[in-house]
């Protein structure tokens, strides 16, 4: 039992920091806001999964002593901490302006639903300190704490679904359809595992069975990290490539040169930005400054003067 829990730390952990990793290259291709801040969130719940690894072998070492309870309580208010400033971070992503301003309801629904967790979290911290654990260890203050928390991750998952538009980047489509699909999955993994807790001697502890859905989140960012990689299939041109001779008579740029190229494509400037994976602003400066250089007004005129 205990080879297999280390193996399943093992996938998850990674998992955990190969998503990060894609997280930091969809954030440099895209440079959109939720990527960036969804690393945050990537990176606190690396350190709760690496709490609980490291209180699971801490605790192997000191039931040998025979001593426990000073390792339980520094934990329980490391892990306490380490989940608020979790909930905080989601609270951070729901603020976005995107969210507030598509869907208010919603996103105001999910950060109450966040700030109600950070609340219970606060109650569990002073549970821990003062030693007040009637309060927290409740069957019924467990059940109030498990509906809020998947309300909010239920409430979470419908906006991210929700706010997939059809101009969106590949990538970022993937990301909202997989972490909202994910955040959805909590609900009825986090039920079985109330009543497996409750009712049952759970022989896998301390894995969990919503690991699975932080799994389905990391192979989710993965994804759209290979797609915003992914070398799209070239199309033909009538204008054949630009030569080295032109490039350096103009003093383009390689960037330069990747945008003449696909303007030679026929590739729109929407077209070219799913390519490149940068926004279309980006992709009318490049054009703007390609234009200055080559002295020209139009793609066609452009074309002309650079294959001439």
């Amino acid at each position: 039992m205990k080879h297999f829990i280390l193996l399943a730390y093992i996938l998850i952990f990674s998992t955990g920091f190969a998503s990060l990793a894609g997280l930091a290259v969809l954030a440099l291709r895209l440079s959109h806001p939720f990527i960036k801040r969804m690393m945050l969130v990537q990176s606190l719940f690396i350190a709760n999964l690496a709490l609980v690894a490291g209180y699971y072998y801490a605790k192997q070492v000191m039931d040998l002593v025979g001593t426990t309870s000073s390792v339980d309580f520094t934990f329980a208010v490391i892990a306490t901490l380490l989940n608020l400033a979790l909930y905080g971070s989601l609270v951070y992503l729901l603020s976005l302006h995107s969210f507030r301003t598509a869907h208010k309801g919603l996103s105001t629904t999910a950060l109450a639903l966040c700030l109600t967790t950070m609340a219970i979290q606060l109650l569990h911290l002073a549970s821990a300190l003062f030693s007040a654990q009637a309060l927290t260890s409740s069957g019924q203050w467990s059940v109030i704490t498990y509906l809020v928390v998947g309300c909010a991750m239920l409430s979470l998952g419908i906006l991210l679904l929700k706010s997939r538009k059809n101009d969106d980047h590949p990538s970022l489509k993937t990301l909202y359809g997989g972490i909202g699909l994910s955040c959805l999955l909590f609900v009825p993994l986090g039920a079985m595992e109330y009543v497996l807790g409750a009712f049952t001697q759970f022989a896998y502890q301390p894995l969990s069975l919503e690991y699975l859905m932080y799994l389905l989140i990391n192979t989710t960012i993965l994804i759209a990290a290979a797609k915003v990689l992914a070398k799209q299939p070239q199309s033909g041109s009538a204008f054949g490539e630009l030569t080295p001779d032109t490039a350096k008579r103009f003093l383009l740029t390689a960037r330069e040169q990747e945008m003449a190229s696909l303007i030679a494509q026929g590739l729109t400037n929407k077209e070219i930005a799913f390519r490149l994976g940068i926004s279309e602003a980006t992709v009318r400066t490049h054009i703007y400054n390609l234009f200055q250089k080559v002295g020209v007004q139009s793609r066609i005129e452009l074309l002309n003067v650079l294959h001439q």
